[in-house]
């Protein structure tokens, strides 16, 4: 094919990428329109209709519940964009009010994204859960998690033995065989947060509510955020907990947060009298440990399951990695001292020891839906000067960074709405709750988020880190989100609770 040729078909295919994309836009604009005209249709039934089971939906206790809940399956189009074609199910838990009252329902949206939501809702079941006493919890799959059309990569979510579990986070062989596997039987550009939102939406009026609650966590304050920009007239009132904003191009900032939330951790040890006493030079025992473990992987003897010697080699970012993972709650971040007092000596059985000794399958977050959403609407949007500048001198480099972008280069992406990367202005009452500790979504993006919504309430809880496993009085947390939500308009009475969420002794042995 000569030049003139390949220029033409270039052409071709460019406008028919800006064609598909202005489509995309124009098919959400109509959209929300649509749902308007449903919504208007449904203030006119009767106030006493509060939900409708969809047909097909069972009453039952599932194993492990301590009530019983709806639970059934409400089918959308993958394909947003037409609304033909294929269509995948959407798993549904609706968890019924103890009392009636004409309080919205709570829709509860985890993070990742690729975390099932469904998969923790047993917490919400109890008669006791305050929760569930005047309002209905409703918990959805979102797509391409759970029991919804999981995008699941086994080539990336299984590792066969304990040498496997320190590799590298995405092997280029690997994303490619998940990314043919899971393109076979879907449309890989369907998933992502525009998407998930119209399907929330969807749910939303096919159980008959005329407004809801919003409860997100970590990337589920993402879509809840989207949900404010794209269907304002739907929410009652919305809960973020961790939340991230629509731009933080994800993991640009994973390596500086993380770094300001380590350094937090050292100067917190020195002012920790058990912890000061064990380990008085640990931020440069962690200097020492890195600098040596950047030069060159450290070799790990041990025993298997059948008593022979074997040779692990981990790479410092193998470490690293685990590291920060440990430091997404106060339980894992009071182990953190230890684990690298102890590396630096060179005993790294308390490390080996965060990991299963054999094959694990990690089914926690679905890292195709996790590929499909990063890919779309966060990596392509990287700069590299933004790169260096954000990573130098931190302890995670541009590992994190250079991983995702060679993951994406062997993925798809989609175009995002066109005012999606825009902070989103709302005057829906919103309680934003942050914690101190958090190396990835640090009370900085909190109060960012917080600048654009002029009806929230922040509040920052001191030894909190992304999650609260760990702390003492966790109860303040969830009496906080329930006056809130029973009075969303009202400035919380308090939050003195907060002083009382406080953590365990640091590890010492």
């Amino acid at each position: 094919m000569d030049l003139a040729a390949v220029d033409v078909l270039e052409k071709i295919t460019d406008l028919k990428n800006k064609f598909l994309k202005y489509l995309f836009q124009v098919t959400i604009i109509m959209q929300r329109f649509q749902f308007l005209i449903i919504l208007f249709s449904l203030s006119l039934i009767s106030c006493e209709q509060q939900r409708i089971i969809p047909k097909g939906f069972t009453y039952d206790k599932p194993e492990g519940f301590s009530d019983s809940v709806y639970s059934g399956y409400i089918d959308v189009y993958e394909n947003r964009l037409t609304n033909t074609g294929k269509k995948i199910q959407l798993y549904v838990l609706i968890i019924p009010a103890l009392t009636k009252s004409n309080n919205p329902p709570l829709f509860l949206i985890d993070g990742g994204p690729g975390v099932s939501a469904t998969a923790s809702a047993d917490f919400y079941t109890s008669k006791e859960n305050p929760y569930r006493q005047n309002r209905d919890i409703v918990v959805v799959d979102v797509r391409g998690t759970g029991k919804s059309n999981p995008l699941m990569c086994p080539s990336l979510q299984v590792k066969e033995n304990l040498q496997q579990q320190f590799d590298e986070m995405y092997p280029a062989t690997a994303v490619k065989e998940c990314y043919d596997l899971l393109s076979k039987e879907n449309d890989l550009t369907q998933y992502h947060t525009a998407n998930i939102v119209m399907d929330l939406e969807e749910v939303r009026i096919k159980l008959g509510y005329k407004k809801i609650s919003l409860f997100g966590l970590s990337y589920g304050t993402r879509v809840a955020l989207q949900y404010l920009r794209m269907f304002p007239q739907a929410i009652e009132s919305t809960v973020l907990w961790s939340p991230v904003t629509t731009y933080a191009s994800i993991p640009l900032y994973h390596a500086i947060y993380a770094e300001a939330s380590l350094s937090r951790i050292w100067n917190d040890c020195k002012k920790d009298t058990g912890c000061n006493t064990a380990y008085p030079s640990i931020q440069k025992e962690f200097t020492e440990l890195m600098n040596q473990w950047k030069k060159k992987p450290f070799a790990y003897v041990f025993n298997d399951s059948n008593g022979t010697n074997k040779t692990l080699t981990i790479s410092w970012n193998a470490f690293q990695t685990k590291l920060r993972s440990l430091m997404y709650s106060p339980a894992g971040i009071r182990k953190v001292p230890y684990i690298v007092h102890e590396a630096w000596k060179g005993n790294l059985q308390p490390f080996i020891d965060l990991f299963p000794n054999g094959k694990e399958i990690n089914n926690f977050i679905a890292e195709g839906l996790y590929l499909c959403v990063t890919c779309t609407e966060d990596v392509p949007f990287i700069q590299t000067a933004a790169i260096d500048s954000l990573t130098a001198g931190t302890f995670m480099g541009t590992y994190r960074v250079d991983q995702q972008k060679q993951a994406c280069a062997n993925w798809t992406k989609w175009t995002i709405p066109i005012d999606f990367l825009q902070p989103i202005s709302s005057s829906v009452p919103t309680l934003i709750l942050t914690g101190s500790f958090d190396p990835v979504t640090p009370p900085s993006m909190a109060k960012e988020i917080s600048s654009t919504l002029p009806n929230s309430q922040l509040v920052e809880i001191p030894y909190m880190s992304h999650v609260f496993d760990g702390l003492q009085n966790e109860f303040c947390f969830d009496q906080m989100v329930i006056d809130f939500l029973n009075a969303p308009m009202q400035k919380l009475k308090s939050t003195d609770c907060i002083k009382l969420m406080t953590p365990p002794a640091y590890k010492t042995k």
